[in-house]
């Protein structure tokens, strides 16, 4: 009998069971990359959503990041970086910037076979650095980006290739290059 008016004078259900949490930290959007066009448009959220897990599972292990020159590096520098180097930049990155926006199109017609792709994308690639005021600059030029299938059949980019465009707009690599 107690028991009955202790529990009836409570205000909540003792058996109702809590709403859930939120996650603790955003997944961003993956899709499994079954094809190359999901592989490459992973790669394009994760640097929308500056995502550096996502980002990082986008490329192969053997993932090489090659340009043709950059208009803020010296002559003779290297011109291409592996998989860690990679990474290691692109978190700089994400973890730098108030805003990164990229967009992109493609800009000749992609090939692709059974077990390997490329696919070309004009880009436009803006940034807002954390500064008083806020600093924005854009980039542009083109990405070319090699995919081949791996293990359980999974896409990843292996190269990806950054031209500038002929107008010498700063383009992706020199966005790389000052965070390297």
């Amino acid at each position: 009998m107690l028991i009955a008016l202790a529990l009836a004078g409570c205000t909540k259900n003792p058996f109702h069971t809590r709403p859930s949490e939120d996650p603790r930290s955003a997944g961003g959007t993956y899709t499994d990359p079954v094809t190359a066009q999901l592989a490459v448009q992973n790669l394009y959220y994760a640097c929308n959503e500056r995502n550096i897990g996502n980002y990082a599972r986008c490329l192969a292990d053997s993932f090489v990041f090659a340009f043709d020159f950059l208009n803020l590096g010296q002559p003779g520098e290297a011109t291409s970086w592996a998989h860690s180097e990679e990474a290691r930049i692109a978190d700089n990155i994400f973890r730098s910037l108030l805003l990164m926006r990229l967009s992109w199109t493609p800009s000749q017609a992609d090939r692709e076979n059974d077990s390997t792709a490329v696919y070309y994308r004009s880009y436009e690639l803006v940034v807002v650095v954390a500064a008083d005021p806020p600093e924005t600059t854009r980039y542009a030029g083109e990405a070319v980006l090699y995919l081949s299938v791996g293990e359980s059949f999974r896409w990843s980019v292996g190269r990806w290739e950054d031209r500038h465009r002929a107008d010498r707009v700063n383009s992706w690599a020199d966005l790389k290059w000052q965070y390297r």
